[in-house]
Formats: structure tokens, C-alpha cells, sequence
């Protein structure tokens, strides 16, 4: 909704309240005024003084009926020290002095000018100057004032020029007076008590505003000026530290509580940032903030946090990263297969759920060793923060080190603006996946060993170290234990990821469960592609896919299928074993061979290898020899794709 238009009439309720104090002659000086003002304020003519005129505005100013006060001489003077609103003070100039006295002289020329010490410092060079011979005298409170008149009269003078408490007492004796206030000064007072109001309203608006967010923070917020006395404390303060505010104000922060006192921040004025304290029961982060003003230190703020709050964001922050990073899809019961090294593998899964120390899962691609790892992660106390998983082969040096660390505003050229969180961070609490880590390479090989011991990561640019709480599960195809042989891994990496081992069982050593698998993996590819109606594999086809021996293991198994799956999905459903062989035989030659003859035996290593190469090879050819493409689906590294088809030369 828009904001209504503002009404060119004044709203009776926001215009200044403006009372005038005065007796006899300033009384009727005011009264013959005030008209001029008309519509620009609600004035109030109180014809008192003094004590009753001070009981009458402290009365209105509690039940808000009044904004400010003009008054004129003592009155003013006296209303200034013992009212709680603004006095503004009718004040004299010199030009009206002189004036007044110029008026007193037309009527006779036995004058005296009465007024409080100090009124009228202009006035002895005027009259010396002119050599005017006029008495001038000065009183304390009104009861001088009245016996100086007296004394005058008894001297001859027959006109007192002065304030209207003495115009009053001169003409009560029978002498004349002359007001020294003329009708400008009068109006400039009550056009500076107008201004005065709206100055203090716009003020007290701003003050309501900042108190209306101080109270809904849940944040406390205490300020102190430079002495260390408590100007102000929001709501959340006496919740954190159980106390009332009532009475608080003007008392030293110390006194309150002396964990949270400012004096070392008020001295140095120097920044203190997060400390913890235990306030109350409840630990608490504390911030110290100087004030500093163009005149020097004003005072300091204090903010006060609930450490339970502050942990709080931090799992929703980290439950945001959770949401953009991978989905954890998989339980143990999703690692398929009733075979022996199966069960083991699920076994040592549930037990290793229940510890937080670093698994290392060996195994071949494709043995399913990130599906482990989520198994893992879901069914241990991990489970409701973040799962991320990075391939250390996939990303150049550079990248991967911003990637697992992070990195500060301004670490390197085209670095995001403010930084970025590292996968350390954003699995805080929760797992970290560091698939193909035997091809991380050296320099970053030490950058992990320092986060695995020290338990805090320092991103890239950076200064000051993060601390994190991520257990990390590693996976790798290859043998780390040669590779320390060889000097190509860090033997003290090794003993941190090598604590709880789990290797991952190939199609080979498991084959009682290829045949189900098949059938369950070809079931779900139908499903995915929506290719409809669902065939079941022919006997034929389950003889070709028992006699391979799978060198990329499930991955593999999957990809022979889905493109079974697609061809036959157009073939008759009636196909002989003959037919199905020569289909498989052109879709998938891979599993033309059937099982290798025993005269030509080889072992199951050299024909996992050269059926991984033919495979390879046949990708690659697709790929239009595009060695990333091809690694992308195959899902391996370009180190692993060149060692492959190395080793078949």
C-alpha cells in the first residue's frame, strides 16, 4: 500500500504546543502577539510565575500537553532550571536598551536602568559615549528587585526602564515603566520555540525509530558514552543477563556486569571483536565497538550473542550448502548383491557409520565406491548435514585448490568478489567425498595432511585459519601403498586416509550377483528411457553377460545394457538364441567373445585390461578421438584413460 498523499492542513495533533509565561505587562506583551501565530502552533498564555508556573508545566509536559516555554527576565531565567521541557529566554539587545531608554528619556529625564548582572554589557560604553548620566543597577531574585525600585523612587528617579517584573513594581509605587522587550524580540522568541519543536520532534521520531530496532533485535545492544555509563540497553540484554533496565541508565556497565565492562576499548579505542564470555548460564559472543566522532571518542557499543544462536545459523547455512551440493541418493542397502565380499562390504559400512575416523575404499572404476560412501554417510550422526564429494582428477591444480579451501576477496585474478567458501567449509559437520585421491597431486597432497591434523582449513589469499568439523571418506582405483613405494604419495597422507579400509568387490569376484543385477539395472534403464513394454533378457543375452569379465565393473554392466535395452525395444519379441546372440554381438562386441577358450587362458587382470582398452578405444572413436568427451563418459580420469590403453600397447 502506498503512503497516503500529505494534507495541505496541518494535523491539530503535530503542531508544537507552545506556552507563554508571563505576568502583568509581559502577560498583555504576549497576549497582543500571539495572534500572529495563528494556525502555526496551539498556544497557551499562562499569566504566573515562577514556582506555580513551574508546578503547571511539569504537570502538562508529563501528560504531553506542552512542547516548550517562553519566558522573559528572572521568570525565564528561573523556569530554565526547574522545568523538563525547552525554555526559550526573551533576551535583550543592546539596540532596545537604547530605544528603551531613548523612550524613558522623552518622558522625563530622571531615568534608571534596573536589570540581573551581566544583562547589559554594552551599555556603559553607550552611555559614556553620549554622556548620558542614567543610574544602573542590577538584582538577584524578585525580592531585590522590588527593594532596588523602592530605593530609586527614594532617590528621584521617576522612570525605571527594565523587564516586566520591574515595569510591574514601578508602576505599583506610583513611577513610570518602560519594557525593555520589544514586540520583534518577542516574536523572534516564539518563532525559536516553534523551530525548537520541531527539531526535538524529528529527534524523538529518530529516537523511536532506533529504539523500535534496538527492541526487536535479538542481538543485545548496550551503548555507553565516554565515561562508561549506560545510555541506553535494548530488551535482548536483560534477557542475556537476566536484569531489568529500569533504573540502568547514568550507571557504569562494570557495575551491571563486570565481564562486559568497555573501559580497556574506551581507553585504547581499539576494536574488540568475539570474545566469549558465560553470562547468566549462557555462553555468549561479545563484540566492543568504539564510538568515534569528529571531537574524539563519544563512547562504545556492546553486542552480545547467544553462542546457541549463532550455531543455529550456522547449520542453516550449512544446510543451504547441503541443498546445492550433490544429493545424497544412496543407502547401504542400495550396494546390490547376496555374494560374500557384498555382505562384508555392507558389514564394515554399519561399522564404520558409527565412528567419525577417515575410510579409504579401494577398488576398480565402477565397483559402486561412491555409492559406499553415501551409505556410509546416511547412516551415521552425520547424516542431517552436508555430503559433498569432489573428483581430485578432474579438476587442474589451481582449481582444486580453491575448490577444497576456498579463497579471500582478491586471492587471485578473476577470484569471485568477497571470496569463496572452500568444500571443507561447506561440508562442515558434515562429510567430505575425496573420490580418485591417488591422483591428487603432491603439493596439495600436504595441504590435506595439515587439514586432517590441525582441524581448520586456511583458504587461498588468506590469513587467518577456519576451523572445520568434516570427516572425510576417501576412494581411489589405485594402489596407494605402491604408490609410497614409488615416492608418487605421501607415505604420512597415507597412514591419515589408510585408518578404517574398506575395498570395494568387482563384478569378477562376485559373480553370483551379475545375473540379478543385470536383470534389476535393465528393469530400471526401461523405466528411466520410458520404453515400453518392458522385455525381460533373454537367456541368451544372460549367458553373454556371465562369460565377460566386466573390467569396468558396474558401470560398465550398466552401459552394455542401456544400449540393449535400446536396440531391442525395436526388435521382435520372439527372437531365437541365435538371433539374440548376433544382436548382442553387434551392439555390445564386447561380449561376442563369450568366455575366453582354456586352451587360451589368460588371467582375469589381462582380460579386464583388454577388454577395458577395447572399450575405450571404441569410445574414443565415437568421441571423434575428444579425450575429455570420452573421459566424461566413461567417468574416469585422463591420467587413468592414458594408462589404460598404455598398458595394452
Amino acid at each position: 500500500m502506498l503512503p497516503a498523499s500529505p494534507s495541505t492542513e496541518p494535523d491539530s495533533a503535530s503542531l508544537p504546543r507552545i506556552w507563554a509565561i508571563g505576568m502583568a505587562r509581559i502577560s498583555r506583551s504576549f497576549a497582543q502577539i500571539l495572534p500572529r501565530f495563528a494556525g502555526r502552533g496551539e498556544f497557551k498564555l499562562i499569566e504566573a510565575g515562577f514556582e506555580a508556573a513551574a508546578n503547571a508545566i511539569n504537570q502538562a509536559a508529563r501528560q504531553g500537553q506542552v512542547d516548550a516555554v517562553v519566558a522573559a527576565g528572572l521568570n525565564g531565567a528561573y523556569l530554565r532550571r526547574h522545568v523538563s521541557v525547552p525554555v526559550v529566554q526573551v533576551k535583550i539587545i543592546g539596540f532596545e536598551v537604547m530605544n528603551a531608554l531613548s523612550t524613558a528619556r522623552r518622558i522625563s529625564p530622571r531615568v534608571a536602568l534596573l536589570g540581573q548582572a551581566g544583562q547589559y554589557p554594552e551599555l556603559d560604553t553607550f552611555l559614556s559615549t553620549f554622556s548620558l548620566d542614567i543610574p544602573v543597577r542590577t538584582y538577584q531574585d524578585p525580592d531585590d528587585a522590588l527593594a532596588q525600585v523602592q530605593a530609586l523612587k527614594g532617590e528621584g528617579i521617576e522612570v525605571i526602564v527594565g523587564s516586566g517584573l520591574l515595569v510591574d513594581y514601578a508602576e505599583r509605587i506610583g513611577l513610570t515603566g518602560v519594557l525593555v522587550y520589544s514586540p520583534a524580540t518577542i516574536g523572534a522568541c516564539i518563532e525559536d520555540a516553534i523551530e525548537i519543536t520541531r527539531l526535538q520532534r524529528i529527534e524523538s521520531g529518530r529516537r523511536e525509530y532506533l529504539n523500535a530496532v534496538l527492541s526487536n533485535l535479538d542481538e543485545g545492544v548496550a551503548a555507553v558514552d565516554a565515561s562508561g555509563r549506560v545510555q541506553a540497553l535494548n530488551p535482548a540484554v536483560e534477557r542475556l543477563l537476566g536484569i531489568s533496565a529500569s533504573g540502568m541508565a547514568g550507571r557504569r556497565l562494570e557495575e551491571i556486569s563486570p565481564a562486559l565492562s568497555l573501559d580497556e576499548v574506551l581507553r585504547s579505542g581499539k576494536r574488540e571483536a568475539e570474545s566469549i564470555h558465560r553470562l547468566a548460564g549462557k555462553m555468549v559472543v561479545v563484540n566492543r565497538i568504539p564510538l568515534a566522532t569528529g571531537a574524539g571518542l563519544s563512547g562504545a557499543v556492546l553486542t552480545l550473542q547467544e553462542a546457541g544462536a549463532i550455531h543455529r545459523a550456522d547449520r542453516n547455512l550449512r544446510t543451504r550448502a547441503r541443498m546445492r551440493a550433490h544429493a545424497v541418493r544412496y543407502t547401504l542397502d542400495d550396494l546390490f548383491g547376496t555374494a560374500p565380499p557384498v555382505e562384508k562390504v555392507r558389514m564394515l559400512g554399519r561399522r564404520y557409520a558409527r565412528v567419525d575416523s577417515t575410510v579409504l575404499i579401494g577398488g576398480e572404476s565402477g565397483t559402486g565406491k561412491e555409492v559406499l560412501a553415501q551409505g556410509i554417510h546416511q547412516a551415521s550422526a552425520r547424516h542431517s548435514f552436508p555430503f559433498i564429494a569432489v573428483n581430485c582428477a578432474a579438476f587442474p591444480e589451481s582449481l582444486l585448490e580453491s575448490e577444497l579451501f576456498g579463497y579471500e576477496d582478491g586471492a587471485f585474478s578473476g577470484a569471485r568478489r568477497g571470496g569463496k567458501p572452500g568444500l571443507f567449509e561447506s561440508a562442515h559437520n558434515g562429510t567430505l567425498f575425496l573420490d580418485e585421491v591417488g591422483d591428487m597431486p603432491a603439493a596439495l597432497q600436504i595441504r590435506l595432511l595439515r587439514v586432517l591434523q590441525e582441524r581448520q582449513v586456511m583458504p587461498v589469499g588468506g590469513s587467518e585459519a577456519v576451523p572445520v568439523n568434516v570427516r572425510i571418506i576417501a576412494a581411489t582405483h589405485r594402489d596407494l601403498a605402491v604408490m609410497v613405494a614409488a615416492g608418487d604419495f605421501r607415505q604420512d597422507l597415507f597412514f591419515r586416509l589408510n585408518i578404517l579400509r574398506i575395498d570395494m568387490p568387482t563384478l569378477r569376484e562376485r559373480r553370483q550377483d551379475i545375473w540379478p543385477l543385470a536383470q534389476l539395472l535393465y528393469l530400471r534403464i526401461q523405466e528411466n528411457l520410458g520404453l515400453y513394454p518392458h522385455r525381460p533378457l533373454s537367456p541368451a543375452a544372460q549367458a553373454a553377460l556371465m562369460a565377460y569379465a566386466w573390467p569396468g565393473n558396474i558401470r560398465e554392466l550398466e552401459n552394455v545394457l542401456e544400449r540393449l535395452a535400446v536396440y531391442l525395444v525395436e526388435m521382435p519379441a520372439d527372437l531365437t538364441d541365435a538371433q539374440m546372440r548376433r544382436v548382442v554381438g553387434d551392439v555390445a562386441p564386447e561380449l561376442a567373445g563369450g568366455a575366453t577358450a582354456d586352451g587360451d587362458a589368460e588371467s582375469l587382470a589381462d582380460t579386464s585390461r583388454r577388454h577395458d582398452a577395447a572399450h575405450i578405444r571404441t569410445v574414443l572413436a565415437r568421441c571423434g578421438g575428444n579425450r575429455q568427451e570420452a573421459c566424461a563418459i566413461l567417468g574416469i580420469s585422463a591420467t587413468t584413460l592414458w594408462r589404460r590403453l598404455r598398458e595394452t600397447r
